[in-house]
């Protein structure tokens, strides 16, 4: 029995010392983090740089005014958007500012919403111009919100950075293609002619070309590109309109360029979401409300994650030297050597990797929208010329002698 016993302590003591001793060594190979890399160094420099800009320019900058555009008809969009950023860069990026009643104006109910969500919004929305009593009803009560539109369109250059907070740092969407929609119309059914209408299609359409190639978080990204795709879609249905009442009417300027590749690129927002994952974890640190369990598990994982190696690895990944990765679903030594420095780290990367293939293909939905567009609305008069051309060239019959 003594034996048994003494055989039993020694086999626990194995036991105990494999993950101990294991544990240790991963202790000793990460005792050290790595050194910035020079994509890193590059993105903090850059995110510095966008930083210092944006608080050098807190006036008259149209980021801060979209911002706030969502602000009640008596409210200032500025005012509120300075005061939305000021509150934010207080913030972590997981924390949540204080519950308070944000007031937002309503948005308009028409018609001309509606019928744009259909397949054939071209013929849905034609019988609304064609009579648009209705549609200026609604322009005249939102006088206001298409001249705070065009306050927009009128500002200087975008100017945001890249201080993301998970609780609200999108400009309001459906605020601001609400007003794109009124100011659209309004140019169509209030407008001297046709080429006021094109003008502004042209204005508006700079104006969210710009930010498109300015902005620097994934969601304002992501409402640039839609506004864009929108400028075109009623624009066509205007255009066309205008066309079948006006068959001098031109094309918008804009949508006869080719989409630039800084408008498509997401280099930016790339950035930008280094530039969050970095502030993610430099969060990770418990409060001290945290359960000691939770307190017990951070002195134990921590130790195991370098930050700034995650940093050179996730940068090397969003420039595409290096390729995202899922986690290892095996054990083999092959695996569990990639893990060995900093595994925290490696296994947060490849756990929760965020593609941007389908943000890339929404962006570059615009150039082929374009592309389509501009060849629906050309080729009327396109067949209209080959049409005459053969008229022209048809043999003349002969006279009867």
């Amino acid at each position: 029995m003594r034996h048994f016993f003494r055989a039993l302590k020694w086999i626990l003591f194995t036991l105990l010392l494999i993950p101990v001793g294991g544990y240790l060594t991963l202790l000793l190979i990460n005792l050290q983090d790595s050194a910035p890399s020079a994509q890193a160094s590059a993105f903090l420099e850059q995110v510095n740089a966008e930083e210092a800009a944006l608080s050098q320019h807190l006036e008259n900058n149209p980021y801060l005014y979209a911002f706030g555009f969502d602000a009640p008809k008596k409210d200032n969009p500025m005012a509120l958007g300075l005061e939305r950023y000021q509150t934010h860069r207080q913030l972590g990026v997981l924390d949540r500012p204080k519950k308070t009643v944000d007031e937002k104006f309503e948005l308009p109910e028409w018609a001309i919403s509606n019928c744009l969500k259909q397949e054939g919004y071209l013929d849905e929305c034609a019988p609304l111009l064609a009579e648009p009593e209705t549609l200026k009803a609604t322009l005249d009560d939102y006088a206001w919100l298409i001249e705070r539109y065009r306050t927009l369109l009128s500002l200087g250059h975008w100017q945001d950075d890249t201080h993301f907070n998970s609780s609200r740092s999108m400009i309001p969407f459906k605020h601001l293609t609400a007003a794109q929609k009124l100011y659209l119309v309004d140019a169509y059914i209030n407008g001297t002619d046709s080429a006021a209408l094109i003008a502004a299609i042209d204005e508006d359409m700079q104006f969210w070309l710009q930010v498109a190639k300015r902005v620097n978080m994934l969601p304002n990204k992501i409402v640039a590109i839609s506004a864009l795709k929108q400028n075109m879609k009623l624009g066509e249905v205007l255009v066309s309109q205008k066309q079948t009442e006006d068959e001098d009417t031109q094309i918008p300027s804009l949508w006869l360029q080719s989409t630039s590749e800084e408008v498509l690129s997401l280099k930016r927002v790339k950035r930008g979401e280094w530039h969050f994952l970095i502030k993610i974890t430099q969060s990770f640190e418990t409060g001290e409300d945290t359960s000691i369990t939770s307190k017990i598990t951070e002195v134990i994982l921590l130790p195991l994650f370098q930050q700034q190696d995650t940093a050179n690895l996730y940068a090397e990944i969003l420039t595409g030297k290096e390729s995202s990765k899922q986690c290892p679903d095996n054990l083999s030594l092959s695996a569990l050597i990639t893990y060995v420095y900093n595994p925290i780290g490696k296994i947060i990367l490849c756990s929760s990797p965020r593609s941007f293939e389908g943000y890339q293909a929404a962006a570059n939905q615009v150039e082929s929208l374009r592309a389509e567009l501009v060849t629906r609305l050309t080729a009327p008069a396109i067949s209209a010329g080959m049409e005459t051309e053969t008229n022209d060239e048809k043999p003349r019959e002969s006279s009867p002698e």
